[in-house]
């Protein structure tokens, strides 16, 4: 029997940085229409889900999501982990993928990379990731098994492990076997995720120079960055949020 492949894409309007960024729009569509049209061309996910939440703030995300046909789960605001495996009780799944719709760049043939390198190792591996100092911020991907999430909903309890999905797997070494895809390249320094206004800028500035399409890759972008380094500058004072402990 072939595992059946999930994408979870969770999403709200309500951002501590910049609320509503994911229905900003550029060359006329919206940074979720892109995120989800990319997602979209993945050869290995058998379902896109985005998970969002039941504040009326994110009404206008649900409604989005009808208008595209995407399905839409709708859950706790605050216990995103939660979210995640209400959407699997709803859509049953053996593998889940992670992804998060302020990433308007994301890849889906880099996605399909982690999820074919889980599948070939699952003999090693409950949970594999990108490294962060090897791809650009905004191209992550998580992929991990059905069970890892069930176990994590039943017994991660901090704070940090309700609202960022995963830490109750990737830092238990003694219970989860843990990996990165392979990679030589240190592209780190790239940040191309929408936390703040900086952020909208540069990817609005690549959007705008792919002519609102979809279809390029990331190798493509960082072409377009290698030809114009200024752009790098843009965002380059904007820090990723650390989580405790």
């Amino acid at each position: 029997m072939t595992d059946r492949i999930i994408a979870i894409s969770q999403a709200r309007m309500t951002s501590s940085r910049l609320p509503g960024k994911i229905l900003e729009k550029v060359c006329g569509r919206t940074l979720l229409d892109y995120h989800l049209s990319r997602l979209s061309r993945s050869r290995l996910i058998d379902r896109l889900v985005v998970a969002t939440t039941v504040n009326s703030a994110d009404d206008s995300i649900a409604e989005f999501c009808r208008s595209r046909d995407v399905a839409c789960v709708r859950g706790s605001e605050h216990d995103v982990l939660a979210r995640y495996f209400q959407v699997t009780e709803k859509f049953p799944a053996d593998i889940i993928v992670r992804v998060t719709s302020d990433c308007p760049l994301i890849d889906p043939d880099l996605l399909d990379q982690v999820v074919r390198y889980f599948l070939d190792h699952r003999d090693h591996y409950d949970y594999v990731t990108l490294k962060g100092e090897d791809f650009p911020r905004g191209l992550d991907v998580e992929v991990f098994s059905y069970p890892a999430l069930a176990k994590a909903f039943r017994y991660g309890h901090l704070p940090h492990e309700r609202e960022h999905v995963t830490p109750y797997i990737y830092r238990r070494d003694s219970e989860y076997r843990c990996g990165y895809l392979p990679s030589v390249e240190k592209l780190g320094h790239h940040r191309w995720c929408v936390d703040e206004a900086a952020d909208l800028d540069l990817v609005s500035r690549i959007l705008t120079a792919f002519g609102g399409r979809d279809d390029f890759s990331w190798r493509e972008c960082l072409t377009l960055l290698d030809n114009n380094p200024a752009w790098l500058e843009i965002n380059h004072h904007v820090r990723q949020k650390t989580l405790p402990g």
